[in-house]
């Protein structure tokens, strides 16, 4: 840049400081406010697509350990050890409350504020639907599940989901 380009450079800025104060018209601030406020404002499936994304990452990571359904990878002892020797109606509510919690949590986490302003809005149903449609997936997938005990991991999904999603979301919001 020459010396005569920086001179010009600043001559403008000055005009433009100088200059008297314009405001846009009404038409233009309502239009540049509908953006805004558009860009801000997420729809419901939108959040509720991006907690999906979520959870089946988390639920097919820890479906990689959990006996509970017979589809765990590997020999997992003392997992093994509580589902044979725990009652089947604890089992199955502390395993939904467990396994399902890390997805709630990464929610939680990975959620923007203004998603997670929406997400706390369809928390409880959107928890319970994931909840039912999981477990229906992994029946249908031809795991090893009794239907009358098995059903209490549903409860225990949904508190899991909601202890961890409250969890993640009050303590960022302290921490931010």
């Amino acid at each position: 840049m020459t010396r005569n380009d920086e001179r010009q450079q600043w001559r403008e800025f000055h005009d433009f400081v100088a200059a008297p104060e314009m405001t846009p018209g009404t038409a233009l601030d309502r239009r540049i406010n509908a953006q805004i406020g558009k860009a801000l404002r997420w729809e419901f499936w939108q959040v509720g697509f991006k907690m999906t994304l979520i959870q089946v990452v988390t639920g097919l990571a820890t479906l990689t350990i959990c006996p509970q359904f017979g589809l765990g990878l590997g020999d997992h002892l003392s997992l093994h050890a509580g589902h044979v020797g725990a009652p089947a109606v604890l089992f199955y509510l502390m395993c939904g409350l467990l396994f399902v919690s890390c997805g709630g949590l990464l929610c939680g986490v990975l959620l923007r504020r203004s998603e997670l302003a929406r997400a706390q809005k369809m928390r409880g149903r959107y928890f319970l639907g994931y909840a039912c449609v999981a477990y229906l997936m992994l029946v249908l997938l031809g795991s090893e599940a009794f239907v009358a005990t098995s059903l209490l991991w549903i409860p225990g999904a949904v508190l899991g989901n909601l202890a961890g999603f409250v969890l993640a979301r009050s303590l960022r919001l302290r921490l931010v």
